[in-house]
């Protein structure tokens, strides 16, 4: 019985290490992160935080973090919890979006785009011209529900 008890007991506090706490502290891990007035991709935008900037964790909520700017508590919010990270990001002139943080975690940098050029293979001035296509977030909306996707919203 006493085995059961420290066992529920241990797997109770581990699996609370993983998640934040209401005022932990948190930092921005892309470049620009939109706030959101719920825990949806189609909520109202009420503002944006910014690379390496310090937040304080208000709630979560599965994979979107409610969030209040330390530097401009005007700020508050829902973001996406995979735009934020436990470890403090000290800011400097390094820039990049989080598609570039996404591609060099998997490792692909500039050296290896260098040599995929270098083939004559891959049309990159397609690939330029699809990343500056705009599609609003209505069109996206409009897109999932026709398609009868998950619409984002969190439940």
């Amino acid at each position: 019985m006493n085995k059961k008890i420290i066992l529920f007991g241990v797997a109770l506090l581990s699996g609370t290490a993983l998640f934040a706490k209401a005022g932990d502290s948190r930092y921005v891990a892309v470049q620009n992160a939109e706030v959101r007035a719920s825990a949806s991709s189609f909520a109202k935008k009420t503002g944006a935080l910014s690379y390496a900037e310090e937040v304080v964790i208000v709630n979560e909520d599965k994979n979107w973090t409610q969030v209040q700017s330390k530097n401009n508590p005007k700020i508050s919010g829902w973001i996406s919890t995979a735009s934020l990270s436990k470890r403090k990001i000290v800011s400097s002139s390094f820039s990049a979006s989080a598609n570039e943080l996404a591609l060099a975690g998997k490792g692909f940098n500039d050296e290896i785009e260098s040599e995929y050029k270098k083939t004559g293979d891959s049309d990159y001035a397609a690939v330029d011209a699809m990343e500056k296509q705009a599609v609003s977030n209505e069109e996206v909306r409009k897109f999932m529900v026709d398609g009868l996707l998950n619409t984002g919203v969190s439940k």
